[in-house]
């Protein structure tokens, strides 16, 4: 397969991409465009886990007062939010640390947020003097880079919470997918990254920052695709030839 080919085959499957599984691995994130909820909308997605702490989403006014939080506490959801340095939170009254299906739904209105999990409801507002949140930061699902300044993060304890493991799927803004930016330690394949596998002669596709890598380090050959043989007076070297499969 080329790379013309497969990068078509990749769009194709990434324009339906539909899920993402989480390990739990420290430093691990997904990220998506940013939501625009300031005043008013929706985001759903269905998720299950066993994690009885364990972060879900978080975004964030880039450091100074507003945030949003959903998160897994002593196994029911948890949302925390910040208008204006107005702070306040909902808990579910159900579990979800059953490794069962759940939907759960955020409804944004004004100075008010609903969570609805399994179509329970549960809301709070805030009285602060500004009526809109202010959303800087792209969606992050799962947990936060760490490489982001604690000055940067309005919540800074977020980065050391428990990242999240199990499967967040079907997230949507609105009735729309919101766009894919890119991850770090998630495996994509559910998210069509490796459905379609480039490499040739048993070399596995992988993916690493966000891109799919060809792995080809248990076979004799090399290259992008693992298709160039490796010369016999190279031993030990297919480990090193493990190179990025552009995706455009």
């Amino acid at each position: 397969m080329d790379l013309v080919g497969f990068s078509l085959r990749l769009q194709m499957f990434l324009s339906t991409c539909v899920g993402l599984e989480f390990l739990g691995t420290p430093g691990q994130w997904a990220r998506y465009l940013r939501w625009d909820a300031s005043t008013r909308g929706d985001l759903s997605f269905q998720f299950k886990t066993e994690a009885s702490e364990a972060l879900l989403l978080y975004f964030d006014d880039g450091g100074y007062c507003d945030f949003l939080q959903l998160a897994v506490v002593e196994g029911r959801l948890q949302l925390r939010f910040s208008i204006d340095c107005a702070e306040t939170s909902v808990v579910s009254s159900k579990r979800v640390d059953d490794s069962s299906w759940h939907a759960a739904t955020l409804s944004r209105y004004n100075l008010r947020t609903v969570l609805v999990l399994d179509g329970q409801a549960k809301a709070d507002e805030v009285q602060p003097q500004r009526q809109f949140m202010k959303i800087v930061s792209d969606l992050f699902l799962g947990g936060v880079p760490q490489d982001i300044r604690s000055g940067a993060l309005t919540l800074p304890t977020v980065r050391t919470m428990q990242p999240f493991r199990g499967t967040i799927t079907d997230l949507k803004y609105g009735t729309s997918q919101p766009l894919f930016l890119g991850s770090l330690r998630v495996p994509l394949e559910s998210e069509g990254w490796c459905t379609v596998n480039p490499c040739e002669n048993g070399g596995t596709c992988m993916v690493v920052d966000g891109q799919p890598v060809c792995d080809c380090s248990k076979t004799e050959y090399k290259g992008r695709f693992c298709r160039e043989e490796v010369s016999n007076n190279m031993p030990g070297l297919a480990h090193l030839m493990a190179e990025p499969v552009e995706s455009k």
